[in-house]
């Protein structure tokens, strides 16, 4: 059994996914093998190269107690401090929305624009609602030559992201500033402009897993219809886009991809603006896109 110091990495795996499976985690098989991960401070392939080895009791005391923990639904994010996301591990706290892997559909668009329009050479991105610093972080680090303006009305928040920004060595291109929506950047014009806003209906915030209601609500709340703050956004969008050719991308509730589109059209009426499928073929982003002006 599991309380036993001599417990095998295997064995300790095998109880870890019934403890989570019996808790009703849906991905009870991943999950036991992250925390295995976790509390042995090894990566996959080093899990599975041990699993005839004997855990020592801290180790299976941490595991316990890790375990335990998931087990009352508390987001293992939290727990361990960190999450994947693109390919890097960002510092995670209960202060800030945990990073999710759909949002990663914000990043593959935001390069594939960046690639596309080469020759202008993108260099100016705005994060709005920059949370954790997931976008900010990512994109500073996937296009060396950018700087990035990250804003968030928490405090805390933007203590996470600027870790994660000197954790991945991409401090001294993302200026961090403290604010509501693009308020704080008042007068600069960029080249893209990503928002993965607050955009949680109320009826679904009544319904959401319990993992979820752990999270911040200021992080998650979006207003009756989920598009309060992105309306808002919006209003702000004309005096910020860069007319000689940018992006404003927004990670949406698919049941809002219809309204999040209306709205960013009647605020650009000159730009294109596309809805995007996930991978799970779900509505999840809306794009507005301003052409450059092609001289006569």
């Amino acid at each position: 059994m599991v309380d036993s110091p001599g417990s095998s990495v295997a064995e300790l795996l095998a109880w870890t996914r019934a403890r989570l499976k019996d808790a009703g985690i849906e991905e009870f098989q991943l999950e036991g093998e992250l925390i295995l991960q976790h509390v042995l401070d090894i990566d996959a392939a080093r899990m599975f190269a041990v699993m005839n080895d004997i855990a020592s009791s801290e180790a299976v005391a941490e595991l316990q107690q890790v375990t335990t923990r998931r087990a009352t639904r508390e987001p293992l994010a939290y727990i361990t401090g960190k999450r994947g996301f693109y390919g890097r591990e960002l510092i995670v706290t209960p202060d800030v929305l945990i990073p999710r892997q759909e949002t990663e559909l914000l990043v593959d668009l935001a390069l594939k624009w960046a690639a596309e329009h080469a020759e202008a050479r993108p260099e100016r991105i705005a994060d709005i609602g920059t949370g954790s610093g997931t976008l900010a972080v990512t994109l500073a680090a996937e296009l060396p030559h950018v700087s990035v303006d990250a804003v968030d009305v928490s405090p805390a928040a933007l203590e996470v992201g600027r870790s994660n920004a000197e954790a991945h060595g991409v401090v001294d291109r993302i200026q961090f500033h403290e604010g509501d929506l693009a308020i704080p950047l008042a007068g600069n014009t960029y080249q893209l402009i990503l928002a993965n806003l607050p955009y949680v209906r109320a009826d679904t915030l009544k319904t959401a897993q319990p993992e979820v209601l752990q999270e911040p609500v200021l992080a998650l709340f979006g207003g009756e219809d989920g598009l309060d703050l992105i309306k808002r956004l919006a209003t702000m969008l004309p005096g910020m886009m860069d007319p000689q050719g940018s992006m404003a991308l927004f990670e949406i509730d698919p049941l809002t991809a219809a309204g999040t589109a209306e709205i960013l059209a009647s605020a650009l009426p000159t730009a294109r603006i596309t809805v995007v499928n996930d991978l799970a073929g779900l509505q999840r982003c809306v794009t507005a896109e301003i052409t450059r002006t092609k001289a006569t």
